[in-house]
């Protein structure tokens, strides 16, 4: 099935919501969408149940590919983890079905990963409790429970999940005890072996409830790269001031033990967030500190700044990259690492206000990279007067950026729409044992139920698998 067209009604009122330069972003929407008509042609629909959480979190990846097809994961308005199995040729679904048992709420959403005999590995998610491991052998096409995989983490959510040539599986995830005191948790499992007990890598700076991103790659060395969201006190500025920054880790010897670019020897785990080295910087930008931390419950909490970080991609160079996102300001950097310059950072705004004239970037978006190379980022935007996770207004615009860091397009994921936010991107990851030409897209198109609560509702939305 094809995306939805833009009706001229959404048109008009796209127009009151955007004000200045609304006739350029409708003349140059359109030129995209033309453009784009062969991809758009090629978004399948996947899901009309998807819940409002369908293919959250970035973390966690949601696509691998299986002998020609692809497989993709969401998880329903009932809380019921599902997949299909579809055939980029027809654009069909050939296999579907459920995984696991009903979750706690709209969290729980699974990851997924590629092992190098093509079996596919699913962790279904949790909300401060604990994950299910199931497998699907390249022989079939159902899902397995894994005998020591039913009950791994511990106050858990958020998995992310790979596979590095060996084998072996690594996890990184939230530990939240209480729904305070967060912390980054990484565990791993050799192949025929079994899961190891969770390892505190770094321990959020602030005692309240946080985001910490927790997002886990492996190189082509095998090098792993784990990325975090960094909250800080700033005692100078007030009690309640908050320092939103992010800290990368890597591990040479299959997470034995951890670093960081800049510091000597292995970091002394659990690592405090105080004494992390930043991507960002390490000196405090002043345009990265809210004078006072809180806000009502909802979309608009403070919470949210948190969520700053795309997932991380690695290049053949075995350098990380990583979107960066300042929600104070509404914009974004794509950073990426080299050994001889440190991190470097790429602004993202004027490439989205290219095709979306009037918009600024918000939540979390995702990176990939394609097999020449280049780096595919996927931002979450919408108009600079909304602000709010989820909220109406939100589209998807795709970023292609070469490796000297220059940002070669940039275009609509899909056709605007004023009244249906398309959001949360899941973009398919970069495995290294199973290359792929570009990356496959999941989004959800449809409303959030509220925010920081009523995780469990019954919203209904679209889940879309767009095909390149």
């Amino acid at each position: 099935m094809s995306n939805v067209t833009t009706t001229d009604r959404s048109r008009r009122e796209f127009l009151k919501v955007v004000g200045a330069g609304a006739t350029s972003l409708v003349m140059k929407s359109q030129a995209v969408a033309r453009q784009r008509d062969g991809i758009a042609a090629r978004a399948i629909l996947v899901s009309k149940s998807g819940g409002d959480r369908g293919t959250a979190y970035v973390m966690s990846n949601k696509i691998a590919r299986r002998q020609g097809r692809v497989v993709c994961t969401w998880i329903d308005s009932d809380r019921q983890n599902r997949w299909a199995m579809v055939d980029p040729t027809t654009a069909k679904i050939v296999h579907e079905g459920t995984v696991g048992d009903v979750r706690r709420d709209n969290h729980c959403g699974a990851a997924m990963t590629t092992d190098t005999d093509g079996t596919l590995h699913l962790l279904i998610g949790a909300h401060h409790g604990t994950f299910v491991h199931y497998r699907m052998p390249p022989d079939k096409a159902s899902w397995q429970p894994v005998e020591d995989g039913g009950s791994i983490g511990h106050a858990a959510t958020y998995p992310s999940l790979v596979c590095d040539r060996e084998g072996t599986l690594h996890l990184t995830y939230r530990c939240e005890p209480g729904g305070r005191n967060a912390r980054v948790h990484y565990c791993r499992r050799a192949r025929n072996g079994k899961w190891s007990e969770p390892q505190t890598l770094a321990s959020c700076a602030v005692a309240e409830h946080s985001w910490v991103t927790n997002s886990i790659e492996v190189g082509p060395s095998g090098r792993l790269h784990v990325v975090m969201s960094n909250t800080l006190p700033v005692p100078d500025v007030g009690a309640n001031a908050r320092y939103y920054g992010a800290s990368h880790l890597y591990s040479d010897d299959s997470g034995e033990t951890w670093r960081q670019f800049g510091k000597k020897g292995p970091l002394a785990l659990p690592a405090p967030g105080a004494e992390l080295k930043r991507i960002e910087s390490d000196a405090m930008q002043p345009e990265r500190i809210e004078a006072k931390y809180g806000g009502a419950a909802g979309p608009l909490n403070s919470y949210y700044h948190k969520i700053l970080l795309s997932n991380v991609a690695v290049d053949e160079n075995d350098q990380p990259w990583v979107v960066v996102h300042n929600l104070l300001k509404g914009s974004a950097q794509l950073f990426h690492h080299e050994d001889s310059t440190g991190w470097t950072g790429i602004p993202l705004d004027q490439a989205v206000r290219s095709v979306l004239p009037g918009f600024h970037i918000l939540h979390c978006g995702q990176v990939s990279r394609h097999r020449d190379g280049t780096i595919e980022a996927v931002l979450m935007v919408a108009p600079e007067s909304q602000r709010a996770w989820g909220t109406k207004g939100t589209e998807l615009v795709r970023l292609l950026v070469g490796a000297d860091g220059s940002v070669r397009d940039s275009e609509l994921v899909c056709p605007i729409d004023p009244d249906m936010p398309h959001w949360l991107p899941s973009i398919e990851r970069w495995c290294w044992h199973a290359p792929v030409d570009r990356p496959m897209l999941l989004y959800t198109r449809g409303i959030n139920a509220g925010g920081y609560q009523h995780n469990r509702n019954q919203v209904k939305t679209e889940v879309r698998l767009q095909i390149p």
